[in-house]
């Protein structure tokens, strides 16, 4: 699923904040449902209307459309721009025509993926009705806190959590980090273990398939807990000290943030690698595994995406034609381990 916050300039803004659905439509960037129109959103856009007006620097963080794979379903956005404190709240709402698609989840993690990558932020704040039990599972579920409570004029009672998101200095100048990531069948986990086995007492291997699947059965959709435990595991075994290999397909749009974010917080030595394996290929390689019995080409053909690398880290593209020694050689030699 492919999914976006597009912010509002301030002349639809305050169309909306007008009912001028006309005049709103033009200077939207996207196209405008009619829940975003109707008497649910209208006291949302008079609020930003009147706040983008007086402070234009908030227009490109408080609340524009949800549009997920070309379709309008929601609105979220900041509160406002990150404060001196390095605060941002945050806030959304889905169109109950497409509530329970996991959009909800899919757009948070897009807003904390931002919050984290954005210099000098250092908290983000969600404020839910103790009534609202699916936004409060969802905020809890991604380490939001409680930490008081409030009255808004609106909403009545308002339970305030709080998840931390500023940097944090991971390992020392010794430990080496290194991410793996390709298709499944690509050898990245026959890397992973090589690793482990050469530094059996001080490197930890972090699997994606073994958290995610095994560990938690979830899928792996964007904001997924999956992704927070990948990345505490890792942070966890290098803030001990340890070595660590991180190494599962990892999807550039669903992990892209969270391993972007380890490697600029990891004080030692980090490498990053792409094995680039064309899908027959893969196929092959998976026939040759204990566990070739576990699931075969035909999932294989639907997890498969072209090489896209995870733009600002800096992988190593490793090609089909580098075998499994020879990539592990490469990395040992790189990485120092």
């Amino acid at each position: 699923m492919s999914l976006t916050v597009e912010h509002l300039p301030l002349a639809a803004l305050e169309a909306l904040a007008a009912g001028d659905e006309v005049a709103a439509a033009g200077h939207s960037p996207v196209a405008l449902s009619a829940w975003l129109l109707g008497p649910e959103c209208l006291g949302s856009w008079q609020r930003r209307a009147a706040q983008v007006a007086l402070t234009p620097a908030d227009e490109a963080w408080v609340t524009g459309v949800v549009v997920a794979d070309g379709m309008a379903v929601g609105r979220a956005g900041f509160h406002a721009a990150p404060d001196t404190d390095g605060t941002l709240e945050v806030g959304y709402a889905i169109d109950p025509e497409h509530r329970r698609k996991g959009h909800a989840r899919a757009v948070l993690g897009l807003m904390l993926d931002r919050a984290r990558e954005t210099p000098g932020v250092r908290r983000v704040l969600a404020s839910v009705g103790p009534w609202n039990a699916p936004s409060l599972t969802l905020v809890r579920s991604r380490g939001f806190v409680q930490v008081g409570e409030q009255m808004d004029d609106e909403d009545g009672l308002e339970l305030v959590l709080v998840l931390d998101v500023a940097p944090h200095a991971l390992g020392t100048a010794q430990t080496r980090l290194v991410v793996v990531r390709g298709n499944s069948g690509s050898g990245k986990s026959t890397v992973a273990r090589a690793l482990q086995h050469h530094r059996p007492r001080d490197l930890a291997w972090v699997s994606q398939d073994l958290l995610r699947r095994d560990v938690l059965r979830a899928g792996d959709a964007r904001g997924g807990v999956a992704v927070d435990l990948v990345d505490a595991a890792a942070r966890f075994a290098l803030d001990r000290g340890l070595h660590v290999v991180v190494d599962g397909i990892l999807g550039a749009t669903s992990y892209g943030a969270m391993l972007r974010c380890l490697a600029r917080d990891h004080v030692g030595v980090t490498r990053t690698y792409l094995l680039d394996v064309p899908f027959e290929e893969t196929v092959r390689r998976h026939a040759t595994k204990p566990v070739a019995d576990r699931f075969g080409a035909e999932e294989m053909r639907r997890w498969y995406h072209p090489a896209p690398l995870v733009p600002g880290l800096h992988e190593t593209v490793v090609g089909a034609a580098s075998t499994a020694e020879e990539t592990l050689a490469l990395i040992r030699v790189e990485s120092g381990l």
